[in-house]
């Protein structure tokens, strides 16, 4: 590797570099470029210029491999001061038995280090996993697999009285074990795990994989014994900040908004490159979409009622229905995806895996309120917070 490549490589990832050795005796092996005497492939592969040019977009985060048994993990550095709760309630959703769970999509938090050069810093190890939507969803049955798992995760943050509030594209991620049975690079997941080919992947279809959550970063758990809580209103990580962005509001009905103008910007509207417009066959979430994002916080559904409404109009669904695309599609993608579809009909797949349902709580006015309305802040706060 040339000498200024290397050097670039390090200042992006100079934490990972001086610390290689301290994570081998903790048992987890960075890539062989974190070596000193890593020498780049001669000549570079076709889809990229070599391993030692991909880098996470973040760099508090980092791919290894656990020494032990060879499980692919991710590793994140978290500051104490910035970010006080987030290893608290990670390990909170990780304790064994609310692990245990079958409605807890908490990434599981598999070890936690504690930094020997920063004493504010910790190095949490998670199961490697990717973007929800890569690749794109292949019909409306996979886009309503993948939806009711996400928003079963966030009943149950929210029965345990966490709210996310940074529900985003970025912090929803998928399990890829079966998605790619032949592996994938741990930076970019199109391409091959040595990042010179593309990735080979089948459909959600084939293998209907778990879905996460994942960042408990501005995360925070409330006691309803205190009333509905009261926070500032904050961008989610699509930065599409609410119109009232930077004023007081009930952390809950927030995640709720987040949700619903996910599956509004990126599901409900079709992609620019497809004409933009609407995607017709997830037009029936629209009505429900709408309720989620509504301007008043106290009108938005909670999401219990949010699953009971998205069961009842996904019920109605017929298979053809939910065989038809889950994104909109160009006209050659198009053609494949009726192929692809008419030929699962007949292997006799089905379009939607046999999940259990999830039954949300029946909540009384107090728990309500708790979940919905925003409290009214006293005036002498008010006007401190103003000055």
């Amino acid at each position: 590797m040339s000498e200024k490549i290397k050097a670039t490589s390090y200042d992006r990832e100079a934490f990972w570099f001086q610390r290689r050795a301290f994570l081998e005796k903790a048992g987890y092996r960075l890539r062989p470029k974190f070596n000193p005497r890593f020498v780049g492939p001669k000549p570079p592969g076709r889809y990229s210029l070599g391993d030692h040019t991909a880098h996470h977009p973040r760099k508090n985060i980092m791919d290894a491999e656990r020494i032990s048994d060879g499980q692919q993990v991710m590793l994140k550095w978290v500051s104490k001061k910035t970010n006080p709760f987030e290893v608290e309630l990670a390990r909170f959703f990780s304790m064994p038995a609310l692990a245990r769970n079958p409605k807890n999509h908490c990434i599981p938090i598999l070890d936690v280090l504690r930094d020997p050069q920063d004493s504010d810093k910790q190095i949490i190890v998670m199961p490697r996993l990717i973007r929800f939507d890569e690749p794109i969803f292949d019909t409306v049955g996979e886009v309503i697999d993948c939806f009711r798992q996400i928003f079963e995760g966030i009943q149950f943050m929210h029965e345990n009285f966490v709210a996310h509030r940074d529900c985003s594209l970025l912090n929803i991620l998928q399990d890829p074990t079966k998605l790619y049975p032949r592996g994938f690079h741990p930076v970019h997941s199109c391409l091959n795990p040595t990042n010179d080919g593309l990735a080979y992947s089948i459909t959600r279809t084939e293998c209907w994989p778990r879905y996460y959550i994942i960042d408990f970063g501005l995360s925070r758990r409330y006691d309803p014994s205190n009333g509905p809580p009261l926070e500032h209103a904050i961008p989610s990580g699509d930065r599409h900040p609410p119109d009232y962005a930077g004023t007081e509001c009930n952390p809950f009905p927030e995640d709720i908004r987040s949700l619903g103008d996910i599956l509004k910007r990126h599901f409900i509207r079709s992609h620019p490159s497809c004409g933009g417009g609407t995607h017709m066959p997830l037009q029936f979430l629209k009505p429900l979409v709408d309720d989620m994002t509504h301007k008043d916080p106290a009108m938005r559904p909670t999401i219990g009622e949010v699953i009971q409404r998205f069961n009842k109009d996904c019920d109605r669904l017929t298979p053809w229905q939910l065989r038809k695309p889950g994104q909109a599609l160009d006209w050659p993608a198009w053609f494949d995806q009726v192929l692809r579809q008419v030929r699962n009909a007949f292997k006799g797949m089905l379009p939607l895996p046999s999940r259990p349902a999830s039954t949300p709580r029946a909540l009384g006015p107090r728990m309500r309120t708790f979940y919905t309305k925003t409290p009214k802040m006293p005036m002498e706060e008010k006007a401190r917070k103003v000055n």
